[in-house]
This record gives C-alpha cells, sequence and structure tokens, in this order.
C-alpha cells in the first residue's frame, strides 16, 4: 500500500473539524459510462476504512486522526492517451465542452463565439440540430456563395460544420461522396481564409451522446441563448464531470448526464439531492490558509470507488464556480489513478475545462501530493503557472 492519509472510522451522522462527510446511498442510476476508466493498476491511498454493515441507506466515513506513513511503493509516472483524429475534424466530445464553456459567464451567450452550420436537408434541420445550430443553406449558398460577409464570418471564434454521418479525411473521394454539401461547404469557408472544423461522427454521433443538446428551435439571439441549460466539462468521457454548485443543484443536468456520486467542495452549499445520490462532502475554503491533506486522498478514493463500481458510475464534482476546489480534486484523482504528473494532468483538465484555476495555495499542496504519489518532484511551479 502507498502512503496513508487518514484513517477512518464508521460514525453517526457527523462532521469533524475539516468539515468532511461521506454519505452512501442506494442509488437507481445504474447507466454505465460510454468509455470504462481504466482502474486495474491503481490502489487507494486512504487505508484503515472501516464502514459498520447496515440496514440504513445513510452512513458517514469522516477521518478522524491525521496519520502520514512513509510510502511503500510509488506510483510509475504514465502519459495520457490521446484519441488520435484526423485533421480538420472534432469529437462529439470536444463539441459538448465548447457548447458548455464558460469564463465568467458561459461563452455560448456570445453570439459570435462559435457558428454551427448544419450541412444536412432542410427537412433534417427542422426535425432536430445541434442547439444554436444554422442550417448551411442559409450562410453558404451552394451555388452562389458566401451569403454572410467575409468580414462577418472574421467575428466568429470557432465555425463547426457537421453533416449526418462522417469521419473519412477532409477532402477524400469517400467524404466527397458521403457528405457533398458538408465538403463544399468546408473548402469555400477555407478559400475565404476560414479554417472551419467538422464534427467527427456527425449529427449522428453526437446527438446519441448529447440528446439532450440538441433541439427542433432556432436560436441563434442573445435572448434567446441566455435561456440555454449550461452543462458541467466532462473530463472523462461519460465517467467524470466537473462544474458548479448550481450546476449541480439542476435536476435536469443530474438526470441528462446520469451522474450518480457528487464531490461537494463548498463551504456552504448543501447537498442538493441526498436521497438519490451518493455525496462525499468536504467543506473547503478558497483562500491561502485551506489545507487539502485530508481532502485529496479522499476525494480521489471517492471518485475511484464510483468509477469502477459494479455497475460503474458517473461523478460530478463541484464547487461555487467549478476553477479552484473542484480543479484541486479532480487534479488528484488524475495523478493518482490515471498515474499522471501534475503538468499532465493540469494540461488535460484545462483543454477540457479551460476555466480551471486551482489557487496558489493549491497548487503547492497538489506539487507536495504528487511527490508523495510518484516519489519525486515532477513537476515545476513554474510549469504549471503559465
Amino acid at each position: 500500500m502507498r502512503c496513508c492519509w487518514g484513517e477512518l472510522m464508521h460514525l453517526p451522522n457527523d462532521v469533524n473539524e475539516m468539515g468532511v462527510v461521506l454519505s452512501r446511498v442506494n442509488n437507481s442510476c445504474n447507466t454505465a459510462p460510454r468509455e470504462p476508466v481504466n482502474t486495474s493498476q491503481t490502489v487507494s491511498s486512504i487505508c484503515d476504512r472501516e464502514v459498520n454493515s447496515t440496514n440504513s441507506d445513510h452512513s458517514s466515513i469522516i477521518p478522524i486522526k491525521n496519520k502520514v506513513c512513509e510510502p511503500e511503493e510509488v506510483l510509475v509516472p504514465a502519459l495520457p492517451e490521446l484519441a488520435c483524429v484526423e485533421r480538420g475534424y472534432i469529437t462529439p466530445l470536444q463539441v459538448y465542452n465548447l457548447l458548455n464553456a464558460e469564463d465568467g459567464q458561459p461563452a455560448l451567450y456570445d453570439p459570435y463565439y462559435m457558428l454551427i452550420l448544419d450541412c444536412r436537408s432542410a427537412e433534417r434541420y427542422k426535425d432536430s440540430h445541434v442547439v444554436t445550430a444554422r442550417a448551411a443553406v442559409t450562410v453558404i449558398h451552394p451555388e452562389l456563395g458566401c451569403l454572410i460577409s467575409c468580414i462577418e464570418l472574421q467575428k466568429y471564434s470557432i465555425i463547426l460544420l457537421y453533416a449526418e454521418e462522417g469521419c473519412s479525411p477532409v477532402g477524400s473521394v469517400k467524404a466527397r461522396a458521403d457528405s457533398p454539401d458538408l465538403q463544399r461547404c468546408f473548402f469555400q469557408l477555407s478559400d475565404l481564409g476560414m479554417d472551419p472544423i467538422i464534427l467527427l461522427g456527425g449529427f449522428s454521433a453526437f446527438s446519441a451522446l448529447y440528446p439532450f443538446l440538441c433541439t427542433s428551435r432556432m436560436v441563434l439571439l442573445e435572448p434567446e441563448r441566455y435561456t440555454l441549460t449550461i452543462y458541467p466539462s466532462e473530463i472523462l468521457e461519460g465517467a467524470l464531470y466537473q462544474g458548479s454548485a448550481s450546476q449541480a443543484s439542476d435536476y435536469r443536468i443530474i438526470k441528462n448526464l446520469h451522474i450518480t456520486h457528487v464531490v461537494n467542495a463548498t463551504a456552504n452549499s448543501p447537498d442538493a439531492f441526498p436521497n438519490i445520490l451518493s455525496y462525499l462532502r468536504l467543506r473547503l475554503s478558497d483562500d491561502a490558509q485551506q489545507d487539502l491533506v485530508k481532502a485529496l486522498p479522499l476525494a480521489s478514493s471517492f471518485i475511484n470507488t464510483a468509477l469502477k463500481g459494479e455497475p460503474a458510475g458517473r461523478v460530478l464534482v463541484h464547487c461555487s464556480m467549478g476553477k479552484s476546489r473542484s480543479s484541486a480534486l479532480t487534479l488528484a484523482f488524475l495523478m493518482e489513478h490515471r498515474h499522471w504528473s501534475l503538468l499532465h494532468a493540469l494540461r488535460w483538465l484545462k483543454e477540457r475545462r479551460a476555466c480551471t484555476a486551482p489557487n496558489i495555495n493549491f497548487l503547492q499542496q497538489l506539487l507536495t501530493y504528487e511527490e508523495l504519489l510518484f516519489g519525486s518532484r515532477l513537476t515545476s511551479l513554474d510549469e504549471i503557472r503559465r
């Protein structure tokens, strides 16, 4: 076993001086993740855990002693395995995270954030399309060319195209045969100096994973955009999510993402659905005095146990805004159970949640945690503050 950061024992529902409570309930959300999480080489960093058997649906696991042991075994660093995607394409998960990106306010509220062009037939568009998408024919006419001025097009940060299906290399004979309208649109935009991207697998792949982000409504103007639900970021596909307290209290979000477990890292926000979800409550403050010595391994163990359960659960980690406290806990899990250095874990997280921003105190404690897990410091503070 690696180092033990805390002794645990079963006590009645209560909170210790660190404000750590874990409640367990029977859960009926049995949807398995789309991509299994590899946990075969991991070992929990929490030792000496005792949980009394009980017929009750609720129990609490509370660390009562701060015990630090010398590690007998250290982790071997691993590199994240990145999906191989053809140039010019973007995966459904990446599109999901782009649609739900936020920093201060949701990016999707900005009409010029992302131009999404549905290159299918008008009938299919009317039936259902990705939220905020436009029918491509209203923007890029197959015969007449661009109906939006180049100046207007240049205002968009992202231009996304999709057909019904498709994953062949852009410009290939198969791609031109499968989705001629999309290919024509892609090269028209490219000739105008734009840099469009194509949804891998098309609408069918995206709607199968995220039907709640598809609609028959046309949502374009700012007032309409402000009515949209913004979802937590997806960190591990179909398994681990990170977001805000308001998202954690929205039952529609919980239901649509099939969340079964929640790590609540806020100081004051209550657990929203204690009767149907399993919670780990960590009453943390986002400041220079907050000690994470117990929180990091406890959250890491809780997440890992949920993801490798039978059936596998889905975990939402949240704090108030989903930036600092929740990021520190997610990073600890990625280091311990994916065997990634803090640098690689932070890069992975920021690619999926751009507003990730653990405070300097948390970063320093994560560096210490990295050294404990791997036996040496793999990341420098300068590297992760750039």
